[in-house]
């Protein structure tokens, strides 16, 4: 398994040499291409959220656990006291029940490590992003993109670090980074599937702006 430092590096890297055409092609301004790197590095790390205790895994949840209950407030028309008071009790709630218990039904390479979910986190984004925070259609987009490619560049390096070069062997780790289906999870794995053809049904995706963003990266 690749560490959590090449996994920030590869993850950057590669979410660079895509926003590079995309800024060029004027899809991305500046401020946005910076987000999309940070979109990037985000999707780089979700993966290892299910390995108790990890970098990725605090930072995830540390993160969710402050902004999450500070966003649906904001929508809420309360007194600043009791939204002060709301949020300190929601961000406990999150940051140690909701933790506690999401590592305990949790296992590392289990339904984490698998496509749907990567599309599940990249659509979850765009939603979040359209309807939270109100961004273009066109941004959004690119938003779940980019956690999208970051989580599967993640699985990939793994799955490439399951092969040992050198010795020219596979080690028992392969197969176990990237696939398509938990089949030590089957009732998760349906369930994922199902949730992943839900958004898709409620907020399909527009084909001619993926296809005009493909196209600004045809030169890559």
């Amino acid at each position: 398994m690749a560490s959590f430092k090449q996994h920030i590096n590869i993850s950057v890297v590669s979410a660079g040499i895509l926003i590079i055409p995309l800024h060029s092609s004027h899809i991305l301004d500046t401020n946005q291409a910076i987000i999309s790197l940070f979109m990037g590095l985000i999707g780089g790390m979700l993966p290892d959220i299910d390995l108790d205790y990890s970098t990725p895994t605090k930072l995830f949840f540390g993160l969710i656990s402050i902004f999450l209950p500070f966003i649906i407030l904001l929508e809420i028309k309360l007194s600043p006291i009791y939204i002060m008071l709301l949020w300190f009790a929601s961000t406990v709630l999150l940051k140690f029940i909701f933790f506690d218990t999401f590592t305990a039904l949790t296992v590392h390479r289990g339904i984490f490590h698998t496509i749907p979910m990567a599309i599940f986190f990249a659509l979850i984004s765009n939603i979040i992003s359209l309807e939270a925070f109100h961004l273009s259609s066109t941004f959004s987009m690119l938003i779940g993109f980019f956690i999208f490619w970051g989580f599967i560049v993640h699985l990939l390096l793994d799955e490439i670090y399951s092969i040992d070069f050198k010795g020219m062997r596979i080690k028992r780790s392969f197969g176990t980074a990237i696939k398509i289906f938990d089949f030590n999870n089957k009732i998760g794995s349906l369930i994922l599937y199902l949730l992943v053809g839900g958004l898709l049904y409620l907020y399909p995706l527009d084909k001619i702006l993926i296809l005009k963003i493909f196209h600004s990266l045809e030169f890559i």
